[in-house]
């Protein structure tokens, strides 16, 4: 089974949801809950992220009580910034994989 098999839904900010998929053996519907760390697995093993609302689950209920309470205020962008890309957040990715990089800029601060 590979990652396109799996439908990941994120909530509260990215730190957890839900993830779905068919199990191949029985063919039945199965629907886990995902912790921050079985989120970032999925993710970093090819899974996509569902677009909010385009996944129902079976604990959509709860996924979205929490997600409220957690939710902050929205940030306006700022005025003539460059609009944030797939190509920074697969910058940043990169980034966070190089200790050299994280080690300079930490003895930067």
């Amino acid at each position: 089974m590979g990652p396109e098999s799996i439908l990941l839904r994120v909530v509260r900010g990215g730190r957890e949801g839900t993830y779905r998929f068919t199990c191949p053996t029985c063919m039945d519907d199965v629907e886990k809950r995902a912790d921050r760390k079985i989120v970032a697995l999925l993710v970093s093993a090819g899974v996509d992220v569902a677009a909010r609302g385009t996944l129902p689950t079976l604990f959509e209920d709860d996924l979205e009580a929490e997600e409220a309470e957690d939710a902050a205020p929205a940030r306006t962008p700022v005025p003539g910034a460059p609009a944030f890309t797939i190509d920074d957040v697969i910058d940043f990715h990169f980034k966070l994989e190089d200790d050299r990089y994280i080690q300079d800029f930490l003895a930067k601060q």
